[in-house]
């Protein structure tokens, strides 16, 4: 494969993320022209063998269940194949130790994985003894977060110079970590003028989303106060998973139809009790609503928080440039 030069992995590395990334979006994320991205893209495909391809989230079965079995003297092979050859097991593995077998199974619901495993483990013949235990939830490759990015963006944001630098570090971990085709956050009040709150600085920096939509956002905000009203008014995040079709985006419905993205996360960034900014994420299609994408997006909003009072005295940027 030939050598690719910096611009070629960045190429690379933003479609590895997200295949579906338009040609324009790219050359806004590497600083080039649009027919230079083409250019790139279609010799990475010819010369360097770079495929794009689609792969489908598989929703994980209600129930599954791992059991560790010791077979009787010369029956680990019997009772493996009996098991393996049953609708509801997905792998049956022979392994070393004092369990001779791994049986992975999956069920519809709980009842049915206690009713599979009294009737075909504990009372199966060929079985002297087993443990059980249910997966909660399985991590892999491809949606793990790394461990390193949050603690990565605690280390580096002692050392910013200022709110938004620490803003524009907050978006690239965002899009990195927590698979986001696009990203926004904002320090300061995102909500009706209130002479009674205290000032803090204003600041806002995104990644992939349109000036003009960043700025009727901030407009509609302050005006009407009804975009974000559980994150302003009760530090609660909201989730929707079809930005383009729900009723809370009523207000600005021509603007996310014209931005084209469908699900929509909003997360309150807070210093202790008080709520400081919001952190905003989108994707491009469709996703649904999982309690390790809010863990980990609450995360990096609660570390951004932790590092905001030290900009407190600077003036609010009412330029909101993007990074």
């Amino acid at each position: 494969m030939p050598e690719l030069d910096a611009l070629d992995e960045k190429i690379f590395g933003l479609l590895a993320e997200n295949g579906r990334m338009p040609n324009l979006e790219v050359a806004a994320r590497v600083g080039v022209s649009e027919k230079t991205v083409r250019q790139r893209v279609r010799r990475l495909i010819e010369r360097a063998g770079m495929r794009v391809v689609a792969t489908m989230d598989r929703e994980a079965p209600p129930s599954r269940l791992i059991v560790l079995a010791r077979a009787k003297p010369g029956q680990r092979f019997v009772v493996a194949d009996r098991l393996a050859s049953m609708p509801q097991v997905d792998e049956v593995h022979l392994a070393t130790g004092a369990y001779e077998l791994i049986v992975l199974a999956s069920f519809d619901s709980d009842s049915d994985a206690l009713d599979f495993y009294v009737r075909h483990v504990e009372q199966g013949p060929g079985i002297e003894e087993s443990h059980s235990t249910h997966v909660v939830e399985t991590v892999t490759r491809g949606t793990a977060t790394r461990p390193d990015h949050f603690e990565q963006f605690d280390k580096q944001a002692s050392g910013v110079a200022g709110m938004a630098e620490l803003l524009d570090l907050a978006c690239d971990v965002a899009t990195a970590s927590l698979g986001a085709d696009r990203v926004h956050v904002a320090t300061g009040y995102a909500g009706p003028v209130d002479p009674t709150r205290s000032s803090w600085p204003s600041t806002m920096r995104w990644r992939g989303l349109s000036s003009r939509y960043v700025e009727e956002i901030r407009v509609k905000g302050q005006a009407e106060g009804v975009v974000l009203p559980n994150i302003v008014k009760h530090n609660q995040h909201v989730f929707v998973a079809d930005a383009q079709t729900d009723p809370l985006f009523r207000s600005v419905t021509d603007l996310v139809l014209s931005e084209g993205f469908h699900s929509w996360l909003g997360m309150p960034v807070c210093s202790g009790d008080t709520r400081r900014g919001t952190l905003c994420l989108y994707w491009n299609t469709v996703i649904t609503y999982r309690e390790d994408l809010i863990r980990q997006a609450k995360e990096l909003a609660d570390t951004l928080g932790r590092h905001l009072p030290r900009y407190s005295s600077e003036p609010s940027d009412a330029s909101t440039a993007p990074g």
